[in-house]
């Protein structure tokens, strides 16, 4: 009995159930320290009696349950009354009772632990050991029970899962860095590839190729916008044979390359088929394209081009993608603005080291610390050692100056010899630096010089020809109406004499105006082809004559030269004027040497010689060995009376005749000369293919008596007392006359008497826009027996053979008398009616 109640105290003690008890709490509490701040659940508080505790009294209950019913029978007044006596001994005798007790409540302790702990304690070390292992997909595999094991099994499982999702997490992030480290390597790599490499085509490729490979993407490619729009793809992988270096024209709004090249933003697109903004190229489609990232290459004003990137997977690209796209966009970008800065700078290298004027670098101080190869070779022509002796001498105050004002100076000018260069400055305040640039102006001084006097000689002959014109008409007026006075019988003595002074000195006068008109280049012309050497040797005798003893005359002619187109009289007024200028030149003798030859201008002539042109010419030149002249005099020889002869000696118009002669017929003049040493006159007329006459000819004008006639004729001058002179002789030879002012009027009188008027008799020049020339050729389409007569004295119309034969006309040049108009009139009509010659 004392056994019993010794094992019942054992069982039901509560300080000895509550120590087994908070074995088990002590167990299951770190779970609570360890996981509280790890993100896991809150774990549930574990109740006083827990299932655990439970489970091991109830399976010591349950094993100690026979040992109990054993010792309640042998207590029991029946047992003990009808029990044998050996039974009731032994039993008594035997603590039967603690022996069955403490072995069942070891058997029961035993199969509790092990079913109740070692089990799930076994699991927890397994799933310990995996996960020490690496393996973070361990897990308990324990059901999910209100124990104190079962929750240290559930944030067990919780851990595991926590600590495989910071695994994967921190895998993301290191697949993250370490894919950024690539992309930053990749973009560093196209970086030094722009500054080792100097081909761009290597740089595109690499570009393209490294894109590509660092996004895993199929196709990769490299456009360059070109300046109407369409883009060239220079450079990509993946792309079927032939597609790159083809053009595309894709469309600015429609396609993600042409928007990225126009506007200069990055566009991606995950699925075509998803958005509405932008269609997909052919090119693309035939490629199976359907998403991608199109990123400008920046450069200054449009973009260069596009990088892009395509796929032909549906595709989320992420911010980084985008942004490494971009990244080597503008790597490649600052590249190629590079190598075009790189490529100016060349040009403006190469500008400043080839260029043909000189070209300096001079510090404030004055000094020169750059120059190019003209500086060195002007120095060198104008005899000088160094570019710094041909500078301005205050080189160093002009920089100093430039720097300190800002401004640059221009057109300060050195004379070294006969050579002028002009100089300018430009400071380059950044740089602390002036630059200096200088032209040989010496040539253009020059040509300038000869401009001005082209054009002076050009407003005087204007002047010139005007006086001509007017002083013209006025001896006309003499001429005709003294010639007629001289014709009177009835004068006396006293007054034919007066009157034949005042015809003579009307002549003398003419003969001032033909040269006035020949310098202006105004006089009327009649050309034909000539052969100047027969002209000259035609002359040959007549220049003799003039030169006097004293001087010797040479010809030289190597060969025959081609024709010129030229008025016989006036190239015999060229080479008279020049022989009588010789002639002044050598008052102790000498030689002149006239030479005639052909001679081809080139594009190098033109250069010293702005008057000249190319082609081929035929040249006269005339040398004398005489005192020769002064630059100043030379400048001034074909002013109109200039003359540095004494007064009364010279009129000043024979140089200024032939200077006008010449630039008539459509050629130019040169002269050089020496004091001392002789000048030459060089004259240029050009070539033509026609053949000359085969003989020199030279025919006067006869002055026959008047003859009369009846016919009518319009009398066309705008000069009314002309006119009237005109009118009066012709009536006075029993012509019927009509007359007209202007051409419009002389129509208007043609209009009313058509039938009546046989010849025409007409000013070249008048006003109201109708010439007589003009004039001429409307009335003979209508009458084409028409006879004709032109007369002036001032025009600029070439009066050809051709010309006249084409009017019926014949020409009588101003100022003209009585019997010249008179016998025109009578020889033009007596052609039309077939009894005459045709006057030439």
């Amino acid at each position: 009995m004392f056994g019993l109640a010794r094992v019942l105290r054992l069982v039901f003690d509560p300080a000895a159930l509550r120590t087994a008890f908070d074995l088990f709490e002590f167990v299951s509490a770190p779970a609570n320290l360890v996981y509280t701040n790890r993100g896991l659940k809150t774990p549930k508080n574990l109740k006083r009696f827990s299932s655990v505790r439970m489970q091991l009294v109830a399976s010591v209950f349950l094993w100690i349950s026979p040992a109990l019913i054993l010792i309640f029978i042998l207590n029991q007044k029946w047992f003990r009354d009808y029990a044998p006596d050996w039974m009731k001994e032994y039993a008594l005798s035997v603590p039967w009772e603690s022996f069955i007790v403490g072995m069942l409540a070891l058997v029961a302790a035993w199969y509790g632990g092990e079913h109740f702990i070692l089990r799930q304690v076994r699991a927890l070390s397994r799933a310990v050991s995996r996960i020490s292992g690496g393996d973070l997909q361990a897990r308990t595999g324990m059901p999910q029970v209100e124990s104190e094991l079962g929750q240290l099994a559930e944030k067990f499982d919780e851990m595991a899962e926590a600590l495989q999702q910071r695994a994967k997490e921190r895998d993301y992030a290191e697949r993250k860095l370490r894919d950024h480290a690539h992309q930053q390597t990749i973009v560093a790599a196209l970086g030094q590839c722009a500054l080792v490499i100097q081909d761009l085509e290597t740089l595109y490729t690499q570009g393209a190729i490294m894109s590509a490979q660092m996004l895993a993407i199929e196709y990769s490619a490299l456009f360059e916008r070109l300046p109407d729009g369409r883009l060239l793809m220079l450079a990509g992988t993946g792309w079927k044979t032939g597609t790159i270096g083809q053009t595309f024209a894709f469309d600015e709004k429609e396609s993600q390359a042409g928007f990225s090249a126009i506007t200069g933003e990055v566009t991606v697109v995950d699925d075509i088929a998803l958005q509405s903004q932008f269609k997909l190229p052919p090119v693309l489609a035939a490629h199976g394209v359907v998403g991608g990232i199109t990123a400008a290459i920046p450069t200054r004003g449009l973009p260069f081009g596009v990088l892009a990137v395509f796929t032909t997977q549906k595709r989320v690209f992420t911010p980084d993608e985008v942004q490494f796209l971009l990244s080597a966009a503008n790597t490649i970008g600052m590249a190629a603005e590079r190598r075009r800065a790189e490529a100016g700078m060349q040009k403006l290298a190469s500008f400043v080291k080839e260029n043909p004027n000189p070209a300096l670098e001079i510090s404030a101080n004055g000094s020169i610390t750059y120059l190019n190869g003209a500086a060195e070779k002007l120095a060198q022509s104008v005899g000088r050692a160094h570019p710094r002796e041909i500078l301005p001498p205050d080189i160093s105050e002009i920089a100093a100056g430039c720097l300190q004002l800002g401004t640059g100076r221009s057109n300060l000018e050195t004379k070294i010899g006969d050579r002028t260069i002009s100089w300018s400055f430009h400071p380059v305040l950044s740089s602390n630096i002036v630059h200096c640039y200088g032209e040989d102006i010496t040539t253009r001084l020059n040509l300038e010089e000869q401009l001005l006097q082209s054009q002076k000689m050009e407003s005087i002959g204007q002047l010139a020809a005007g006086v001509a014109h007017d002083f013209n008409n006025m001896l006309t007026i003499i001429q005709g109406h003294t010639s007629k006075l001289l014709m009177d019988p009835s004068l006396t003595t006293p007054v034919q004499d007066a009157t034949l002074a005042v015809y003579g000195a009307a002549e003398r006068a003419a003969g001032l105006t033909r040269q006035l008109l020949m310098f202006s280049r105004k006089n009327i012309m009649q050309p034909k082809p000539l052969n100047l050497h027969q002209v000259v040797d035609h002359l040959n005798k007549m220049l003799g004559r003039l030169l006097g003893e004293t001087i010797a005359l040479k010809l030289e002619c190597p060969q025959e030269p081609p024709a010129v187109y030229a008025d016989a009289g006036m190239i015999d007024q060229i080479l008279m004027n020049l022989a009588v200028n010789a002639h002044d030149a050598m008052p102790n003798g000498g030689t002149l040497t006239i030479g005639v030859d052909e001679c081809w201008i080139g594009p190098e002539y033109l250069e010293h010689h702005p008057e000249a042109r190319i082609g081929q010419f035929v040249r006269l030149q005339m040398t004398d060995t005489g005192c020769g002249m002064p630059a100043k005099v030379r400048a001034r020889i074909f002013e109109p009376f200039f003359t540095t002869k004494e007064p009364g000696k010279g009129t000043g118009l024979g140089l200024a005749t032939v200077f006008g002669i010449v630039k008539q017929h459509a050629g130019w003049i040169e002269v050089t000369s020496e004091v001392g040493k002789g000048t030459t006159f060089t004259i240029f007329f050009p070539a033509c293919d026609e053949m000359p006459e085969p003989k020199f000819e030279t025919s006067f004008l006869t002055a026959p008596a008047a003859t009369r006639g009846s016919e009518t004729v319009l009398v066309v001058e705008d000069e009314l007392v002309l006119r009237e002179m005109a009118r009066d002789f012709l009536k006075d030879c029993g012509y019927k006359i009509l007359e007209a002012s202007s051409g419009r009027e002389a129509l208007q009188v043609w209009g009313k008497h058509r039938s009546e008027i046989d010849l025409l008799l007409t000013d070249m020049k008048m006003p109201e826009g109708i010439s007589g020339m003009e004039l001429a050729e409307k009335m003979i389409a209508e009458q084409p027996k028409l006879r004709v007569i032109f007369t002036s004295g001032y025009s600029d119309d070439i009066v050809s053979a051709e010309i006249l034969a084409r009017n019926n006309a014949i020409f009588l040049p101003k100022p003209y008398s009585y019997a010249d108009i008179t016998r025109m009139v009578r020889q033009s009509l007596n052609y039309k009616d077939g009894d005459g010659d045709k006057a030439d």
